[in-house]
């Protein structure tokens, strides 16, 4: 192999591997999900995620995009009627909000649940979200419940049905409350792409 192209292998290599993502999909480590710091937007410093007794729902969302925009009156009517069984977390990625951006679209929309910036994407890619709105659906003890879209109401960008006829999320939740096995467990989500900066 030439020498320019040998370099230019050892430049790509390391930063290929630093982004992949892992590969376990259905049990997460309660000390990896402890050890990632999240920060608050509304107190203004970061935080470590809490351990939960209940089902955990971490929901991907950016406040641009018009998906997310959409779909916040489905999650507050969710997070509303399971109160008690379902620990609700807002998760915002990346570093181009400000935590004034953030409570203003937490005011803007009514949301109901906390919302956390996810500034290094420690969460993200731990968890293998890609798009914003996804949902991550986990037991307290850290296992995939559900993974991928609320619902099918958009089957692609910018193309909608007037209303979903499959409610994925709500499914999963019931499903697992009434100690049956989801009947879908992954979906494909409709949504923006969550970018590496």
């Amino acid at each position: 192999m030439p020498l320019q192209k040998y370099m230019w292998a050892l430049l790509i290599l390391p930063w290929h591997f630093s982004s992949a993502q892992p590969k376990n999909d259905s049990v997460f480590s309660a000390a990896t999900l402890t050890s990632i710091r999240l920060f608050d937007a509304a107190a203004g410093h970061d935080i470590p995620i809490r351990p939960t007794t209940r089902l955990r729902l971490f929901v991907f969302l950016s406040p641009e995009c018009p998906i997310s925009q959409n779909y916040t009156r489905t999650l507050n009517r969710l997070n509303q009627q399971y109160a008690g069984n379902i620990e609700v977390d807002g998760i915002i990625p990346g570093k181009t909000w400000k935590a004034a951006d953030i409570n203003a679209f937490a005011a803007k929309y009514h949301i109901s649940y906390p919302l956390w910036m996810d500034r290094s994407l420690s969460l993200a890619h731990y968890l293998q979200a890609s798009v914003t709105p996804e949902v991550i659906l986990l037991t307290a003890d850290n296992n995939l419940i559900y993974k991928g879209a609320i619902d099918n109401w958009f089957h692609s960008l910018g193309k909608s049905r007037s209303a979903p006829t499959q409610n994925y999320l709500q499914d999963a939740i019931d499903q697992t409350l009434s100690h049956a096995h989801p009947v879908i467990k992954r979906t494909t989500p409709v949504g923006c792409l969550i970018n590496d900066f």
